[in-house]
């Protein structure tokens, strides 16, 4: 589940004690277009360009200049050889055209230079295919129980149904979707009781077939 919410964007986290909450989420998007927004600055090359943000960090020279005579040098020098000045700045410099690299914020496709964090609660529900006396009923069934329901719009469950190949399937849907879907019978005896089992086809899931793989309702 982890892996798969991670396609999304999403950064998992896990709780450090179980409060029917298994997984807490969050991603930073462009408050603009809603696409992924990414925080880790970039260290970019002023004069040819050259990103340096994902290649070896040991590619970049080490340069100090003189403020007072305006001499380079490379290495960890203290005071400059040609005028003996200390007051010396370090200057990252690119080992393909010698320019000096800055670090730069990431901005949006759109233009935008504005992002904003989204946070959402996760619970998970897991099922394989049922088998009866050996033979397989072709059918999910997931427990849900009124402490479940948490009342809070950014929490939502993830089913995750296992196929007999090991391929998992997964339903997503709000609290109020699922509350919606039940109907009248969330104020049952047997819901009350904990005793609900929801069963339902492995081949087209039923009428939870609409919240399958909908990952764009945790947006």
């Amino acid at each position: 589940m982890s892996f798969e919410l991670s396609k999304y964007g999403w950064n998992v986290y896990d709780p450090v004690y179980d409060e029917y909450i298994d997984f807490i989420i969050h991603k930073h998007v462009c408050k603009d277009c809603g696409k992924n927004w990414n925080l880790t600055p970039k260290l970019v090359c002023k004069k040819c360009g050259k990103d340096f943000s994902k290649i070896q960090k040991s590619k970049i020279i080490a340069k100090k200049m003189c403020l007072d005579c305006k001499y380079e040098m490379i290495g960890n020098k203290t005071k400059c050889v040609k005028c003996g000045s200390k007051n010396l700045i370090n200057q990252p410099s690119c080992d393909k055209c010698g320019g000096e690299i800055e670090m730069i914020n990431h901005f949006c496709e759109c233009g935008s230079k504005n992002y904003t964090t989204k946070f959402r609660t996760i619970q998970v529900k897991s099922s394989r295919i049922e088998y009866k006396n050996g033979k397989s009923k072709n059918t999910y069934a997931v427990d849900m129980k009124p402490r479940d329901l948490i009342k809070d719009k950014y929490h939502f469950y993830i089913w995750c149904l296992i196929d007999n190949n090991d391929k998992p399937h997964f339903l997503v849907m709000s609290v109020n979707n699922f509350k919606k879907i039940m109907g009248d019978s969330i104020k049952g005896i047997s819901f009350f009781k904990d005793q609900d089992r929801q069963h339902f086809s492995a081949r087209d899931f039923g009428k939870w077939k609409k919240f399958l793989n909908k990952f764009g309702k945790l947006e």
